[in-house]
């Protein structure tokens, strides 16, 4: 097989299928890259949907680099472009589930915390936390 069946095909064909993805998913909004500077002078850079092009070609090409031999190139062809489609929402997928686990593990450990007024009728400024094990509870004052 040649440099252009093996690399530069899958990659065209997943970032083909990138492309797709903003068209489909995103309702065929494309957004371009730039770069913004805050208030503190930071310069930061937006990548728009550019980003799922390049996740489309990344994916593109590792999604067939295993079975590239073993294969005909129509094959390659589909399953780059299909993987391109499906890249950006797969990670996206994932990073979404990473990001639930980690809020329920927050949760979950601040479920355990309980706020106490340690401040004699005034603001709510001077509260402090307490274990909730460690927190007596309070009289009835009726």
């Amino acid at each position: 097989m040649s440099l252009i069946e093996v690399i530069l095909l899958p990659m065209l064909m997943g970032g083909l299928g990138g492309l797709g993805h903003v068209l489909v998913f995103k309702n065929g909004h494309f957004t371009f890259p730039r770069k913004f500077v805050d208030d503190k002078g930071d310069k930061h850079y937006i990548f728009g949907s550019s980003k799922d092009i390049i996740i489309g070609v990344l994916a593109g090409y590792l999604s067939v680099l295993p079975v590239i031999d073993t294969v005909p190139i129509w094959y390659c062809i589909y399953i780059s472009l299909l993987s391109g489609i499906g890249g950006s929402s797969v990670i996206t997928r994932k990073i979404e589930q990473n990001l639930a686990v980690t809020k329920a593990s927050y949760i979950q450990e601040l479920s355990q915390y309980q706020l106490e007024s340690t401040s004699k009728g005034g603001s709510s400024k001077h509260d402090g936390v307490k274990p909730v094990d460690d927190v007596k509870p309070k009289e009835n004052q009726g």
